[in-house]
């Protein structure tokens, strides 16, 4: 099983499946009398978006878990819903084709037309797991116009998309950075959400400065 979700997550480890089975995340069948741990596509899908949560938008494992509880109620999580609006606030200026159908999330058309790359790249981007919709849908979260906006300004410069595999396996090892501080907190209330921010921006900090250095 660790096979197939590799590719994405080069640095997954039996033991980290073991300590997001002991806290709840994912529960996959055991064999008797062997104990050994059998992964259903149910179960690899939600261990997915347990990891992608982390990676992509460094949720502690107390979020996550909300965020699951809710799916498996057929809820959309509240952290992935758009805030109410304003009765009083302007109306939305985005002409209907490029609002989303549920909150929070995207159409695939609707990333492409924001995003303003073309579909064949963004299939690629696909094909090497940087994008992805979300679990249970075909609709895409904000991430997914980030990266492929990203990855349209990164081809202007010549860079191929397979690049952004190296990016993504770094964001994967600073996303064990910040689990690693996060780890203490866990232990008692869970992180507050200003900590886990204010890490992630040092960690920004911290890369971006290494970078700067590598250039000079």
């Amino acid at each position: 099983m660790l096979e197939m979700i590799r590719p994405e997550f080069p640095d997954i480890s039996v033991s980290k499946l073991r300590y997001l089975e002991a806290e709840g995340l994912i529960s996959p069948d055991r064999q008797q009398p062997s104990g050994y741990r059998r992964f259903s596509q149910d179960d690899v899908d939600r261990l997915l978006y347990v990891l992608r949560a982390q990676r992509d938008r460094y949720l502690p494992l107390k979020v996550i878990r909300e965020e699951l509880e809710a799916l498996d109620r057929g809820e959309q999580p509240p952290s992935l819903a758009a805030p109410d609006p304003d009765p009083e606030a302007s109306p939305d200026p985005r002409p209907p084709s490029r609002q989303g159908a549920t909150p929070g999330l995207m159409t695939r058309r609707q990333v492409l037309a924001e995003s303003g790359l073309a579909e064949a790249a963004f299939i690629q981007l696909e094909r090497l797991k940087i994008v992805h919709p979300r679990r249970g849908s075909q609709l895409y979260g904000r991430e997914a116009v980030a990266l492929a906006s990203a990855a349209k300004k990164l081809t202007s410069y010549g860079i191929d998309l397979r690049q952004l595999r190296v990016m993504q396996q770094a964001a994967a090892m600073d996303a064990a950075v910040v689990e690693q501080a996060l780890e203490p907190y866990r232990r008692r209330s869970g992180p507050p959400q200003e900590v886990v921010m204010d890490l992630y921006r040092v960690v920004m900090q911290a890369h971006a400065a290494l970078l700067h250095g590598q250039m000079h």
